[in-house]
């Protein structure tokens, strides 16, 4: 019955964090227009403070790159949903969704080497995920004088963005359909020895600290 609850519990996270993938990745040309939009007015700002030199005008572009800015850090936390579930995928074991486990019965239209495929892109994935190590809510913070910097990072966040799209775009990914309301079945009636069940659910429950 632990077992049981284990693995179920680890597909179903798995499944989850492809559905997370899929949601950013369905919406992906909205995300890109909202962050191209802020970097245009982001460099309109920077272009127009360097114009100004009373205090009072530059108090009110901060004010202004402050508004824009908080739309932009919504939309990296909303991206940052999306690359939490792409490296969890990336350290999920491809073991468990082999096709000879026999134990595991995934909902219907799904397959276990669609799931494969996908862990196996999120790997591909994973090394482009360093740059976005830095805590964007530190980083964007509404200062004139950092309004270079700020514009550079945002493009580089958007251009690394689409790579990664692009990815998920060239493999099958597009093709996955996830219906979330099915459950998944683990079929413990094949012939395991006490010793297997136990080696099982210890192994399930390191690779689900892993993640």
């Amino acid at each position: 019955k632990e077992l049981q609850e284990v693995l179920r519990c680890y597909t179903a996270d798995t499944l989850s964090h492809i559905d997370t993938v899929r949601g950013f990745y369905e919406r992906k040309s909205e995300w890109m227009l909202g962050r191209e939009t802020e970097l245009h007015m982001i460099i309109d700002i920077k272009d127009r403070a360097t114009q100004v030199t009373a205090g009072s005008r530059r108090a009110e572009l901060e004010d202004e790159l402050a508004a824009v800015l908080k739309d932009t850090l919504g939309g990296l936390e909303t991206l940052e949903y999306f690359l939490d579930a792409v490296e969890k995928l990336a350290v999920t074991s491809l073991h468990v969704f082999m096709e000879e486990n026999q134990v595991l019965r995934l909902p219907k239209g799904i397959s276990l080497e669609h799931v494969q495929v996908v862990i196996i892109i999120a790997r591909l994935i994973c090394p482009l995920l360093l740059e976005f190590r830095r805590d964007a809510s530190v980083f964007f913070l509404p200062k004139l004088q950092n309004v270079e910097v700020l514009s550079y990072q945002l493009d580089k966040y958007i251009q690394t963005t689409q790579i990664i799209c692009e990815i998920l775009e060239k493999s099958s990914f597009s093709d996955f359909s996830l219906k979330m309301n099915k459950e998944t079945l683990v079929n413990l009636d094949v012939d395991f020895s006490e010793d297997d069940v136990q080696r099982m659910l210890y192994h399930i429950n390191q690779l689900d600290e892993i993640r």
